[in-house]
Parts: structure tokens; C-alpha cells; sequence
């Protein structure tokens, strides 16, 4: 069982980031359980899940993070997280995974909207993906957002048709079939 920690790294997006952090990871021994890597705007953002080898601490990682931080002008947060026994909150499956796609004007509130829908119907958000495509003078917004679902599926797909219309976007929702080994 190892400690683990969430790391979060972030700056203006650059050749290179990914590979120097992930080589101070690798040369420490630790382990990458969990990422999420992604440019907004001009940031360049890193949120990992990484699990430590024995006897090594956030601190020290920390530390072996300073050079590439300061080199490289970015901004860094480590947070214990536990144990990798830990790292599944819930640990029961569960009964449907889903995609929801969302896409229209640009608008505010699209994400607070669908989130909310989402949630008042029993659901939850596992993975967000946001961006405004097309041109300036003709914004479109796309949303990609995956759920979990231990509830009916029909109760948010009539909650998101009604959104759609309020919203005057297009909604769409995808039962992620997952195979039997």
C-alpha cells in the first residue's frame, strides 16, 4: 500500500512541461495513477494522482519539483491524499456510465445548466471538456461531459431535452456499453 497525493502543476503552456515533470516523477520512483493534462487558453494545466515509492514524501517531491517549477515559471500544489488502497471513493460500480454532449451558442450558464440536471437527477460527473470552436463572429460551444448514473436514464434524458429547448442547443445522451471480460 503506498502514500499517495494529488499534484497539480500549472503555467503558461510551453514545449516541454510534460516531459520535464514527468521525468522528475520517474527518477523518483513515483508512480502516475490518475492524470488529467490540458491547455486552457494559454495555460497549460497538470492534475495527477501520484503514488510515492517507501519512505518518500510530498515534501521531497516537492522539492525535486523546484528546478522545472522555477526553470520553467510555473506554480505547483501538492495534497496527501492517503493510501492507494484509498483511491477509489466508490468502490460499487456504477449501474451506467454516459456521454453527454452538448452543442450551440455560446451562452452563460450552459455548464452550470446541464451540471444541474445532471445532479438533480441522480447523476454524477466524472470528466468535463469544454470549448468554444468556430469563429468569432459565429461562437459555438461544445461540452462533452461523462456521468454516472445509479438511476433512471430516462429521467435525464427528459430533463436534458427540456434544457435543450430552454437553452436552444443541441443535447445528446450515450449509454456507454461496457463489455463483459
Amino acid at each position: 500500500m503506498k502514500h499517495c497525493a494529488l499534484l497539480t502543476i500549472f503555467g503558461n503552456d510551453r514545449p516541454g512541461i510534460v516531459a520535464q515533470v514527468t521525468k522528475v516523477l520517474f527518477e523518483t520512483g513515483c508512480n502516475i495513477a490518475d492524470s488529467s493534462m490540458t491547455r486552457l487558453g494559454g495555460e497549460f494545466t497538470i492534475m495527477l494522482i501520484v503514488c510515492f515509492p517507501e519512505g518518500f514524501s510530498s515534501e521531497q517531491l516537492s522539492n525535486k519539483l523546484m528546478p522545472v517549477v522555477n526553470e520553467m515559471a510555473l506554480e505547483h500544489h501538492i495534497k496527501d491524499i492517503g493510501y492507494s488502497s484509498d483511491l477509489n471513493p466508490n468502490p460499487t460500480q456504477p449501474e451506467r456510465e454516459c456521454i453527454i454532449s452538448v452543442l450551440g451558442a455560446d451562452q452563460p450558464g450552459i455548464v452550470f445548466r446541464v451540471a444541474n440536471a445532471i445532479q438533480k437527477t441522480g447523476g454524477n460527473v466524472s470528466d468535463l471538456y469544454t470549448q468554444v470552436i468556430g469563429s468569432p463572429e459565429r461562437p459555438i460551444y461544445t461540452m462533452v461531459i461523462e456521468t454516472e448514473y445509479s438511476s433512471n436514464i430516462e429521467a435525464i434524458q427528459e430533463e436534458l431535452d427540456k434544457l435543450a429547448v430552454e437553452l436552444q442547443v443541441e443535447i445528446s445522451l450515450r449509454v456507454v456499453q461496457s463489455d463483459p471480460l
